[in-house]
């Protein structure tokens, strides 16, 4: 890996850790504020909301990822007119397919709400209100998506995660305006309304400078070629996003559907932390994407096979420390959150952790993949988890209840993740079985044993409040930062590398 590459993907890292560790604390506050404001039903309908809406991301036909792509290559080789005909290109077509899908499913959203949500009468008009207008936002957002893409294939991630930021703070300081004012569940519409036309004029903005050359005339700049290369290798992507839905985003529909809108407000309590937790460490590697087309340019597979080496190192480190932190302080941590009556949702946390942690572990070489536009090697995996999970979800919630739907999700993270890692070192055979017991048995142990004794020290020092949460953390990361220090684990391109996350670096003598 070049010291440019590296760096850059340093700098856009350090920008993605940023927004997360900002958002976070938001959205901790946020949750269980409208939480106790709505109450449990109308806040699963808020959750609802944004699943009923992710799947107008199936109108995406893994096009951003695609663009993010094909940006990073051809900004590489200055081909300005290709990227001016790959932006025009894509706008047409968002257009024209989010012109079809959302008619479609704006038109079946009183089946949806009263057939597949199974949602009390009582509250199916403002539901299907709610769903109407969160569908209309998130296709305009959509729509202007290309800007965002753009951006973040010229790799200049700070700016889109300094407008994701401000998109937070405006969303936080909205729920808590339109909910103290009375207005309620269509509040939180509102709000989302006016964050959403922060974001895509933002994001035009920023690409527009960021790209002066810029040219939006799609009678001039569509083409068939570009056209090609998009779906070349988005339709791959879209598979995976399907599959993805599938996974992340049919659980709350099942449960409203078989256990009830009650059982929707336990599970994304815990969902919307795991969630977020997994969310953190993967934006950490998402710049691997663009990092990894430019240097395909060049075809440095020796340089792209250690990239994957370091990533994996890195990935194991982070998500390990993350996963066993929630997951032993997970209990506590709820009560702090949103009060007593959610053990369950503890529980649930501390299962979709590790779960998680399965999807994680994989990310490194998935994004490898799609950065040498091999992404059907993910795409198999995902279609493979898919179907497992509707099939284990539709089987065992059945006999199993709540617990069936995360039950059919670990099963089918855990089958496609072992899929996914024999098919990478069939495409990459330079790559040894042995990186992953170098890599993750060590701060794998030691993090499981830091849990373990968070576990067992609440039965003595109980942990209650959010200063004695943090303490907890610091103590936890500290820990794990010793132990994995010592000895021969991080050699001195570790140390180099992490010295870049530093915000505060001590002169080099």
């Amino acid at each position: 890996m070049t010291s440019k590459i590296g760096s850059r993907l340093a700098k856009n890292s350090i920008f993605n850790i940023t927004r997360a560790l900002i958002a976070f604390p938001i959205t901790l506050v946020i949750l269980p504020y409208t939480l106790h404001r709505l109450g449990s039903e109308e806040f699963a309908i808020w959750a609802l909301a944004g699943v009923i809406s992710s799947y107008v991301q199936l109108s995406d036909f893994g096009m951003t990822e695609s663009l993010i792509r094909f940006f990073a290559e051809y900004r590489e080789r200055n081909d300005n007119e290709r990227i001016n005909q790959l932006l025009n290109t894509a706008l047409v077509i968002y257009f024209l397919i989010l012109a079809v899908v959302g008619s479609l499913l704006l038109s079946a959203l009183p089946l949806i709400v009263e057939r597949v949500l199974h949602i009390p009468q009582q509250l199916a008009p403002k539901a299907v209100s709610v769903f109407y207008i969160a569908i209309l936002l998130f296709c305009l957002n959509l729509l202007m998506s290309s800007f965002a893409s753009l951006i973040n294939g010229f790799q200049r991630m700070g700016h889109t995660n300094a407008i994701s930021l401000l998109s937070t703070i405006m969303t936080a300081v909205g729920v808590f305006y339109f909910l103290s004012h009375g207005y309620g569940l269509m509040g939180l519409v509102y709000n989302n309304a006016i964050v959403t036309l922060f974001t895509v004029l933002a994001n035009s903005l920023v690409a527009w400078r960021l790209f002066p050359e810029m040219r939006i005339n799609p009678f001039r700049h569509f083409n068939r070629e570009a056209l090609g290369l998009i779906f070349g290798y988005s339709w791959k992507v879209q598979v995976s996003t399907v599959a993805h839905l599938l996974i992340f985003q049919i659980d709350r529909v099942l449960l409203s559907h078989f256990v009830g809108l009650e059982a929707v407000s336990i599970y994304e309590v815990a969902n919307r932390v795991a969630s977020q937790a997994r969310s953190f460490v993967a934006t950490v590697f998402t710049p691997m994407i663009p990092a990894v087309s430019a240097l395909h340019v060049s075809t440095d597979l020796a340089k792209i096979g250690g990239l994957y080496r370091r990533a994996v190192k890195y990935m194991g480190i982070l998500a390990l420390s993350v996963t066993f932190v929630v997951i032993g302080l997970a209990k506590p941590f709820i009560l702090t959150w949103v009060g007593a009556g959610y053990d369950e949702s503890a529980l649930t946390l501390q299962l979709l952790m590790a779960i998680y942690l399965v999807n994680l572990l994989t990310g490194p070489g998935s994004y490898i993949m799609s950065g040498l536009n091999r992404p059907e090697v993910s795409m198999r995996s995902s279609v493979m988890a898919g179907v497992i999970n509707v099939v284990c979800c539709l089987v065992l919630v059945k006999s199993l209840g709540y617990y069936g739907i995360i039950a059919g999700i670990g099963l089918s993270l855990l089958i496609s993740a072992g899929y996914f890692i024999w098919m990478l070192h069939k495409s990459l055979p330079m790559l040894s079985w042995k990186l992953y017991r170098q890599a993750l048995l060590r701060p794998l142990l030691v993090a499981a044993l830091l849990a373990l004794f968070l576990t067992g020290a609440q039965r003595f020092v109980p942990l209650s409040g959010y200063p004695a949460l943090i303490a907890a953390g610091i103590f936890f990361f500290c820990a794990m930062s010793l132990s994995l220090s010592r000895g021969s684990y991080f050699d001195d391109f570790d140390r180099e590398t992490l010295m870049m996350y530093l915000p505060f670096k001590g002169k080099r003598s």
